[in-house]
């Protein structure tokens, strides 16, 4: 048991070490989304190897982990006042099996808005079903996979942003104008994002020159990012949309083969802050809804 124990602490320092170089080398990025798992394997195996050179390994292992881990946990996210608008985020998945639970799970959660992706496979019949507690909805081109459903009216809305002159820039997403009665409108927006690589990159970068030439303190982006609290790519997100801040926090979204990657997210303007964020139990997706109840500041 000592020689699995040392094991599993050498690989998990070795692991944490290939992922920690993602911050300069792009190619290892993604080992950082497993970051967490690294820790519990290096703590896994000093409790079975219980010797002091598993403890020294350990000490070496976990610090990357923790350099990675900690700042998510320890990022200031601002408060609501109250909890005024419930946000679902989901991406429904192309291949969805049943559907109609998904939908019904998504009107369970009561939300006032709902972001979703995927949506253009087998769960598109479920949009009307949705429509009848959602009676507002965005238009979307017969390609596009994203839609957006509101128990508010719907006042501009559109893919991709546009110009003076009407010409599409930034990447690939669906807005709209949400007036709630009785309070000011917002814009809410939704996106997918390709794997991480350079597409991805190219798609981050052109978010984050797309807003700053908005308006954009009364605006609430969330999608499936393909991207967790733990990579480089993330902290330079974060970075590059300020001052939308990330309400998610590190919620595990992504289902297979287990529920450990934070893939989905939120980010909201400086009008905004968050009530709570959770989880909404599984679906026929591969992915898990999540609920962001958030209220001005």
């Amino acid at each position: 048991m000592r020689l699995i124990g040392l094991l599993l602490v050498a690989a998990g320092l070795l692991a944490a070490c290939i992922a920690f170089a993602g911050r300069w080398v792009v190619a290892l990025d993604t080992f950082a989304s497993f970051m967490p798992l690294f820790g519990v394997a290096v703590l896994l195996g000093l409790l079975l190897a219980r010797t002091r050179a598993a403890l020294a390994l350990s000490v070496l292992a976990l610090i990357p982990v923790g350099v990675a881990v900690l700042p998510e946990w320890t990022r200031p996210i601002p408060a609501a006042r109250a909890a005024q608008v419930r946000i679902v985020t989901h991406n429904v998945w192309h291949d969805n099996p049943d559907p109609a639970e998904t939908a019904q799970t998504i009107l369970d959660a009561h939300p006032d808005v709902v972001l979703l992706q995927e949506a253009n496979g087998t769960f598109r019949p479920m949009l009307a079903a949705l429509r009848q507690s959602l009676p507002y909805a965005t238009d979307c081109p017969a390609d596009c996979e994203l839609a957006i459903l509101s128990r508010w009216p719907i006042g501009e809305r559109d893919y991709f942003l546009k110009d003076h002159a009407g010409h599409s820039f930034g990447p690939p997403l669906l807005w709209a104008r949400i007036q709630p009665p009785g309070a000011p409108a917002f814009t809410v927006a939704t996106l997918h994002y390709v794997h991480p690589g350079p597409e991805q990159a190219k798609r981050r970068a052109e978010l984050a020159l797309a807003l700053a030439g908005v308006p954009h303190d009364d605006w609430i982006v969330a999608g499936d990012m393909n991207l967790t609290p733990w990579a480089a790519a993330m902290r330079e997100q974060d970075a590059a949309l300020a001052p939308l801040t990330r309400f998610t926090r590190s919620l595990a979204s992504w289902r297979r083969p287990v529920p450990v990657l934070a893939i989905d997210h939120l980010y909201a303007g400086p009008d905004w802050g968050l009530a709570d964020a959770r989880r909404l139990p599984a679906t026929g997706s591969d992915h898990y809804p999540l609920l962001v109840r958030i209220g001005r500041r």
